[in-house]
Formats: structure tokens, sequence, C-alpha cells
């Protein structure tokens, strides 16, 4: 990726500006406004719930590996650790096709495993993959 990349919106980084929805569900909306914001005005919310809606993972992936480094339990709105559970129910296909991002997201599963099940994090689906 370029240099300055989270500087750009979604749109501008995949060249695809969608319509204005039709309808105006908070969804719809949502997703709109967050593809029209520079990625590094990203709350770690604003991540976990477009990587939750699968949406421009190519993107959101780098920016929550980035942030579970510096910690592994990032807190959107609901829980230390919401992150992390986006990120870990992200559809099997990105991850076979990204597996440096899925040995990076296995690697902080293994050095932190005690601490995944106190929380009750699940990464069942995501360790299949190994």
């Amino acid at each position: 990726m370029e240099e300055n990349w989270q500087q750009k919106t979604l749109e501008e980084l995949e060249n695809n500006r969608w319509a204005e929805p039709d309808f105006g569900d908070d969804r719809s909306q949502k997703i709109q406004a967050l593809r029209q914001t520079p990625l590094n005005q990203f709350r770690t919310e604003d991540i976990r719930w477009l990587v939750g809606q699968g949406i421009s993972l190519a993107y959101l992936i780098p920016l929550a590996v980035e942030k579970l480094n510096k910690n592994p339990f990032a807190e959107g709105d609901f829980y230390p650790g919401d992150l992390l559970q986006s990120v870990l129910n992200v559809d099997v296909n990105f991850w076979l096709t990204n597996r440096p991002f899925w040995q990076y997201i296995h690697q902080l599963i293994i050095n932190n495993s005690f601490e995944l099940e106190d929380r009750g994090i699940d990464p069942e689906r995501f360790l299949e993959l190994s």
C-alpha cells in the first residue's frame, strides 16, 4: 500500500464511490459516512463495525491488526476484545487469501490464550484454518 493510505477514505482507496442509499436506514447511512471518512479518523468502534459487516477488509484488517498490536483487547462500544472478536469472525475466504494477517492473528491468540478464555472470546472458528 502507498505510504499515506491511512489519510485517504475507503472511496479513494478503492476508487469506488457508492451511490447514496435510496433508503434511510441507519446501517446504510453509517456505512456511507464511514466510506467517506479518512481512515486515520476511524475509532476502534468504526473498524470493529465495518469489519463485522465484511466491508473493505483489505484496508480495515491492517488497521485492526495495528490496533490489536498495541492492545489485543482493544474495545469498541461493547466490551474489551470486541475488535478481536469481530476480526475472528471474518469470512474464511479472506483469511485464505491473506495468510500473513491470519498468521499474525493466530500468534496473537496463542500469546493471549488464557486471557481470551477468561474474557469469553472464542477463536475456534478462526483456528479451524490452521
